[in-house]
């Protein structure tokens, strides 16, 4: 698989879908259907996850931050910390079950224009204990550079005080498989995992605003820019497991 594939264009004034109804449960109650279906991906499609730095996850919720390469990626790292809640496209609570079943598992739609209602339930998982689970690239990089990261992991650092975890995922390119279908009326193209073992780095926890009681835009903006440069490192630990 090549790594200088990249996603289609949206069709012109496309419109993203959301989910009919928001069915999102803060308790997250179906949470060991979704680690069931995760676990039957991981069974039959992924060999061993090969994880270094478990002794930097702190003994307290933390926001992970990681590079988004493959579709599959979150599946693996769900497993690797126990349970996440993932903030995802909101076109994927608009699937069939699957939808439903991410809703339900306490999983966070991203919609476009509720940037305030997303951190706040982002925060409240943190308050109940969970990791977070946020990809500040906001789209799939398919194995290809690390895209610019955006401010929304950095602002839910500053505003509840949770570190930054960040994490490095990697799977071979010869393990990933390009599938191009149609959903959410549109062309999509994504890269899932077959076959073959994955590769996680976990860095140091990172407290950014630690002491501080504001934080202007341009700081949201430089704790990001160092974000994306500490996920490029920890990555690059990931590929080097690989050899």
């Amino acid at each position: 698989m090549s790594s200088s594939i990249s996603s289609p264009p949206r069709p012109e004034a496309y419109v993203v879908p959301h989910p009919r109804r928001d069915a999102y449960d803060p308790a997250g109650r179906l949470w060991p259907g979704l680690k069931a279906f995760l676990m039957l991906y991981r069974i039959l499609l992924v060999g061993r996850i090969r994880v270094t730095g478990r002794n930097n996850i702190p003994d307290r919720p933390s926001i992970l931050v990681s590079n988004h390469a493959f579709v599959s990626d979150a599946f693996m790292l769900a497993l690797v910390f126990g349970r996440v809640q993932a903030l995802a496209q909101a076109e994927s609570f608009t699937l069939p079950f699957f939808g439903w079943l991410l809703a339900h598992a306490g999983q966070i739609p991203v919609i476009r224009g509720q940037r305030e209602k997303i951190l706040v339930r982002a925060a409240d998982q943190l308050a109940r204990g969970q990791h977070v689970l946020v990809y500040p690239e906001g789209e799939l990089s398919h194995g290809g550079d690390l895209h610019e990261g955006r401010t929304g992991a950095a602002e839910l650092t500053f505003s509840t005080g949770a570190p930054l975890l960040p994490v490095g995922f990697y799977v071979p390119p010869h393990h990933g498989r390009a599938l191009r279908s149609r959903h959410y009326n549109r062309p999509t193209l994504g890269v899932w995992q077959v076959g073959g073992p994955c590769y996680v780095a976990i860095g140091e926890a990172w407290w950014p605003f630690a002491g501080r009681k504001a934080a202007s835009l341009e700081d949201l903006r430089d704790v990001t820019d160092e974000m994306m440069v500490r996920i490029e490192t920890v990555l690059d630990q990931a590929r080097c497991m690989a050899g």
